[in-house]
Parts: structure tokens; sequence; C-alpha cells
């Protein structure tokens, strides 16, 4: 006992700060999860029954887990390869985290507990095993939203997922800012296409699980996706990404003239204000129109949408007239599953993309967006204004 006390406080020592106890009841359901996960695997190529369960504790970088529920085959042939019988102390955690978010397919898997655990667990083992994430999945991609939300940010990620044949489809997330100004990921939804269709869906489930006041919707300029908004949440605004725009402004203009159509497009979405914007805005048709009439055309036609961050507080302007915040979790997400070429499954895809997006809302449970304290009075405000 003295030996395990003493190994406690030399885990406490090594962190920051200590899990609560909830943490570590979910750790303690994880690990039985995952070994009654481990004999149904077993059962299924070898004979046995099952025999009731037995109770053990582990230490793990986490604290001590006492009473773990561990299943006993009738023969006693069946020993989880988790950690050794006699052994108290597990880096489990560590090793479920690179099962689930390294993007590893179920042969790098196999590969990775052999060599940590030295035991060669089959592929449909592996897959057996990942599956007590799905109760995880549908219980946090159901969950209750808040009610309100400065703004929601809607993009979509394409990544390379096998139905059948492989093909890239559209993995859409949705990030919202509450009213306090926290970021959360909301959601995210995987389609074979991405279309306005897709997101009257995702607009409906928000609306649905309780994001019922949207001041204001950022996304990029899919035919269709602004009607779907305002059909959704006919008080919220939206504004179309001025990164976008740009992006498509400059495929459009010859390569020589790219470096001048992007600072003048600069000049105009940095305005201090509207009335400068849309003075900088006409200044650009007077320089453009002759040469290109088909992106002023496409300026003009989306101008509201454009700048309707101006009608917003200034601190807060610059993080909300573009997805440019979203597009890094996709760039980041996309990094971590570069070594595969396609998802086997619409169902792993799944399982990777929640871990990241629970992983970068408890990384962002204390990140405001840039401004927020500096107009907070004044965006209450405009939710008063606005839903009552």
């Amino acid at each position: 006992m003295e030996n395990t006390d003493k190994n406690i406080s030399e885990i406490i020592d090594g962190f920051s700060s200590i899990m609560d106890a909830k943490v570590k009841e979910y750790i303690k359901y994880f690990i039985e999860t995952l070994v009654k996960a481990e004999i149904d695997a077993y059962l299924e190529e070898n004979t046995g029954i099952k025999n009731g369960y037995y109770e053990r504790d582990i230490n793990t970088k986490y604290g001590n887990i006492d009473e773990l529920k561990m299943p006993r085959e009738r023969n006693n042939n069946f020993h989880t390869k988790l950690f050794q019988p006699y052994i108290r102390n597990t880096g489990i955690e560590d090793m479920v985290i690179s099962l689930y978010s390294k993007g590893m397919s179920t042969r790098k898997i196999e590969s990775f507990i052999d060599e940590v655990y030295n035991y060669n667990l089959s592929r449909s083992s592996v897959s057996k095993i990942t599956d007590i994430m799905k109760p995880e999945i549908e219980k946090w991609k159901n969950r209750k939203l808040n009610k309100r939300y400065i703004a929601i940010y809607l993009d979509a990620l394409f990544i390379n997922i096998r139905r059948g044949t492989v093909e890239k489809e559209a993995v859409i997330f949705a990030l919202g800012v509450d009213e306090n100004g926290y970021y959360e990921i909301l959601g995210f939804y995987i389609n074979p296409k991405e279309t306005h269709y897709q997101y009257r869906d995702i607009l409906e489930d928000l609306y649905n699980r309780g994001a019922e006041e949207v001041l204001l919707y950022i996304a990029d300029g899919l035919k269709g996706i602004e009607e779907e908004v305002k059909l959704a949440y006919p008080k919220a605004d939206f504004q179309l990404c001025t990164i976008h725009i740009g992006r498509y402004i400059r495929s459009k203009v010859r390569a020589n003239d790219r470096d001048a159509i992007e600072k003048g497009l600069n000049h105009i979405f940095f305005s201090d204000n509207k009335e400068t914007a849309i003075k900088r805005m006409d200044d650009f048709k007077g320089t453009y129109s002759n040469k290109y009439p088909g992106i002023i055309e496409t300026l003009y036609n989306h101008q509201g949408a454009l700048l309707k961050y101006f009608d917003y507080p200034e601190p807060i302007r610059r993080s909300i007239k573009s997805t440019n915040i979203i597009e890094r979790l996709n760039k980041e997400l996309r990094r971590r599953t570069k070594v595969i070429d396609s998802f086997p499954s619409v169902e792993s895809t799944e399982k990777i993309t929640y871990l990241r997006s629970i992983e970068v809302n408890n990384n962002w449970s204390k990140r405001v967006i840039r401004g927020y304290f500096k107009c907070n009075y004044e965006i209450q405000e405009m939710f008063q204004g606005r839903y009552l």
C-alpha cells in the first residue's frame, strides 16, 4: 500500500493539475468498456463462455482507479492484453489517444498494439474495440446547445472516404461563438456532396438542438447557402467569407494582376467603417470594370453580405468577416490524417473527426473571440433588440 501511495504521489507531482472525480469515473468506464469489447472479440474467435467479473485496481497517470470490473471466461483462458495481470500501472490513456486520434488504419493499430503490448491483436478485434466510441459520438452529436450564439461559422473539409469506391466527401463543421464569447465546435456533418440542401439539414439540426438565437452566420459563397440561413433563421445576418471571395476573384484574373487585385480587395475589407469600404469598392470598380467586368459584378452582387461585419462592434469585426478560424481547424485535421490515402468508411471518419472535435473544445474551453470584452455590452444589446 505504501508503494501505491508513493506512486500516486509521484504522479501528482508530475502534473500541474489533477483530473477531477468525474474524469476518473470516465476513465474507469472507458477501460472497462474496452476490456468488454476485447473479451467479445476473443470469444468470436475462440470457444468459451463469459463467467462474470472480478475486481482489481490500477494506477494511471490521473491517479488510482479502484474496483475495475474485469470480465472472466469460464475456463480462464481469456486475459486482457491491455496490461499484464499483475502490473498495477498502465499508459492506457496514451494508448487510446494513439488508437483514435492519430489517423491510424486498422493495420497500423494492429502493429502498434503488437509493438507496445507484444500481442497480435487481429484487425477485426481492433475494429470491435474502437466501436466503443459509437455511443459517445452519438451522445455528443445530439447534445443540447446554448440558446444564443454571437456567430456560427460553417465550412467544409474534403477528404477521401470509401463507400464501395473512394471519392472525396465533405465534412462540414459548425463552429459557434456563444453569447459569452467562447468558441465551441457544435457539430460535424459528413456528406457525399456539399450543396445548400446539406446546409439546410445542418441549420435545422442546430436549431432543434437549442441554438435558437443567432446573430450572424459566416460561410463561403456556395450557391443557395445564404437563402438557407434566412429560411432557418429569419432574424440572423449572413456574412460571406471575404477570404473565399478574394480567392475566387484572384482565380479569375491574369497572374500579373493578382497582387494588385489582392491589395485593392484588402484595402476595401480593412476599412474603418462601411461608408469607407463602399467608397473604396467604387474606386476599385473604376479601376477594373473595363478589364474585369465579371469580378466587379460579383463584388456588387454580394456587397451586402460581404460588408455585413461592419454592422457589428469594431473590436470583433476582424474575427467575423471570414471563416479563417475554422479553416485552420480543417488544416490541422488534414495534417493529422495525411498519412491516410482514404478513410475505409464513414464510421472511421466519424471517430477521428469526433476525437479532433472534443480535443479542440477542451483546448478552447477558455478561448474567447478577439475583442469580446471591449464590446460585450453592445453585443447583449444586439440580442435584446433582435430577439426580444
